[in-house]
């Protein structure tokens, strides 16, 4: 398919690009072979390295939630959060490593779905399924859970990570392990009305900040204007498909439950920018609602409320700096 993420094989590439896909091969394996609660233990104790590690990232955490509406209060709340929260990430990261064996009775086992029927009345009408997800839970999971429901026809829709040795890593494991060929969100609209042509199911990921100019409209969550990515709106008003708002969120118990929200319908009778805008601003609502279901599950690492309307006037301290 044009326009999906393509690679060559890692021995066409320069000696450090096989070497770190050989560090991160060995890494897979590694936690491969570990019993389960051996391996996500060690993932949760590599979140707390990270976390100290990682001070500016801890830094704009810490301005994230004081930013929101989340609500929580005082050093040892926020700080317990913290830890909550590169804690999950570093079990992420060995779930996903772990995609590798399991199998797919097991992850049906792993990740029960509420609200299928939405997802499963779209798929059954043959026309494609735009679904709308973050970075919550573990969105591996759910990319595996819905390649069960459609075998060979999910794509999840990527922004290339700066990396070209981890994105080939990453991007050729979910291939391989959550069974979706991804395309890349750089590469234009016309792969991804192809997929949707065919029948196939897009997975979206739209909880990041939009930076480039005329990409995004602002829109609230957590209580405050985020720009947002307006190519959904745009994509499911071209193709007059619903979108489908899901995720998979980990339970106390190590488990998931996937849910499915009702279908978000195009607002085809409004003037075009206002149903981008209404419809934008309604995806977002509905991430937001299933990040609250669990919230230190969220990139709340990642500088969301970055890019400011040009109404806003004051920049806070991290607002002005460029991270790497």
């Amino acid at each position: 398919m044009s326009g999906t993420s393509s690679k060559g094989p890692p021995g066409s590439e320069t000696f450090p690009y096989r070497l770190r896909w050989a560090g991160m091969s060995l890494l897979r394996e590694f936690f491969c072979l570990l019993p389960a609660p051996m391996a996500l233990s060690m993932g949760e104790r590599a979140g707390d390295l990270l976390r100290r590690l990682l001070p500016r990232k801890r830094a704009i955490l810490r301005d994230n939630l004081r930013k929101s509406d989340l609500g929580l209060r005082g050093e040892r709340e926020i700080g317990n959060f913290e830890t909550k929260v590169f804690r999950h990430f570093g079990r992420l990261g060995a779930e996903v490593m772990r995609l590798k064996v399991l199998s797919d009775p097991e992850i049906a086992r792993m990740v029960p779905v509420e609200g299928l029927e939405h997802f499963r009345s779209e798929f059954g009408k043959g026309r494609g399924v735009i679904l709308l997800t973050g970075h919550i839970g573990n969105w591996e999971y759910s990319l595996r859970r819905i390649a069960l429901e459609a075998p060979g026809k999910v794509h999840p829709v990527i922004r290339r990570i700066k990396s070209p040795t981890v994105h080939d890593f990453v991007d050729d494991h979910r291939g391989k392990y959550a069974k979706g060929e991804s395309i890349l969100a750089d590469s234009g609209v016309k792969p991804l009305v192809r997929a949707l042509s065919k029948g196939h199911v897009l997975i979206v990921l739209l909880d990041q900040n939009a930076g480039g100019e005329g990409e995004g409209v602002f829109v609230p969550f957590f209580g405050r204007m985020a720009c947002t990515y307006s190519s959904l709106a745009r994509l499911s008003l071209l193709m007059d498909l619903p979108v489908i708002p899901a995720a998979s969120i980990r339970k106390p118990d190590g488990s998931f439950q996937g849910m499915i929200r009702p279908p978000i319908s195009p607002m085809k009778e409004l003037p075009q920018e206002e149903a981008v805008f209404r419809q934008t601003a309604l995806y977002t609502k509905a991430l937001e609602d299933l990040v609250r279901c669990s919230p230190e599950q969220w990139i709340w690492i990642h500088r969301r409320w970055k890019t400011r309307p040009p109404e806003e006037k004051k920049v806070g301290p991290l607002e002005g700096q460029s991270l790497s």
